[in-house]
Parts: structure tokens; sequence; C-alpha cells
């Protein structure tokens, strides 16, 4: 063995620690994170299978429905659209009078970046939506709180579900 061969090994498995600080958090069981149940479905607890919250109480400091998303998902799912569409003509008036801000949220489950990015891309999809329904985009802020700002602080299932969101608020 030469005199480098130590610091090989070294810097293979510094490289190998590193690497696997960087994938997302593995899903809990029965917290509708790949359950194996049928998308769509409910399961007890107020969430989908997919993990998404099915409760109607979520409102922004805005009074804004909130909009909630399926686990490590960022589509806008029907009964999602359903809620900004309820609430576009307060959407309008806010946006009229000011710029607003989508804000984009996640669980804990993942890294700081993995969720960071997650919450910016459930933001834009989110501002996508508003866009074509007439809102400018210039507008429409959008920043993601990743995992740092959850409305339920519990490790269950709900709670994380609930963190799932985005929130559109007036810029102040």
């Amino acid at each position: 063995m030469n005199r480098s061969t130590p610091w090989i090994i070294i810097l293979g498995a510094a490289t190998a620690l590193l690497l696997s600080g960087c994938s997302p958090k593995a899903p809990q069981p029965g917290n509708g994170n790949g359950n194996g149940s049928q998308y769509g479905t409910e399961v007890p607890g107020g969430i989908s299978s997919t993990g998404k919250y099915t409760g109607q109480d979520g409102v922004s400091a805005s009074g804004i429905k909130m909009i909630y998303f399926s686990s490590d998902r960022y589509d806008v799912e029907g009964d999602q659209l359903q809620r900004i569409m309820s609430d576009l003509p307060k959407i309008k008036r806010l946006a009229a009078a000011g710029k607003i801000r989508v804000e984009g949220n996640c669980d804990e489950m993942g890294t700081d970046e993995y969720n960071h990015a997650l919450g910016l891309k459930r933001a834009k999809a989110v501002k996508s939506i508003l866009v074509s329904n007439g809102i400018p985009a210039s507008r429409i802020d959008v920043i993601s709180y990743g995992e740092s700002n959850p409305v339920c602080t519990g490790h269950s299932a709900p709670c994380h579900a609930k963190n799932r969101r985005a929130e559109i608020n007036k810029v102040q």
C-alpha cells in the first residue's frame, strides 16, 4: 500500500457521507407518502392517500384560502383549483390595490434545500394559475419558506399535510 491510499479511502468515505446527506428524508409509514393507496382516496386524519390535507379550514393572513399539495408534489389538484377560483375576485382586488405574494411551504420531510426548491415550485404553480386568470405577473411575487414556516408543529401525517401549502397574501 502506498502513502496516498489512506487519503483516497478517507476522501471516498467523506464524499459518500456528503452525498448521502443530500437526498430527501425517507417517508414515514402511513403519512400518505407512497403507502400504496390509490391516488386521491381518503385515509383517516383528514388527508388523501397522496398526503394532501383535505380540510377546508386554512386561510392566509389576508383571508385567502390556503392551497394544499400532495406529498412531494407541486401540481395544483382540481379541488385546490376550486379553492383558488372561489377566492379569485378577492385576490384580484388585493392585486389591484398593490402587490400580492404567493408563499410556498413544505413539511419537514426532505432536506432544507429540497424543501426550499419544492416550496418555490408550489408558489410558481399557483402564480401561473393567477396569471392565466387575469392577474398581471408584475403584481405577484413568489417566495419559498421551505419547511421553516409550519402552521402545525407536530410530527404526524395530518400535521405534515397541513404544512404542504401555498398562501396568498398582500405584500405589506
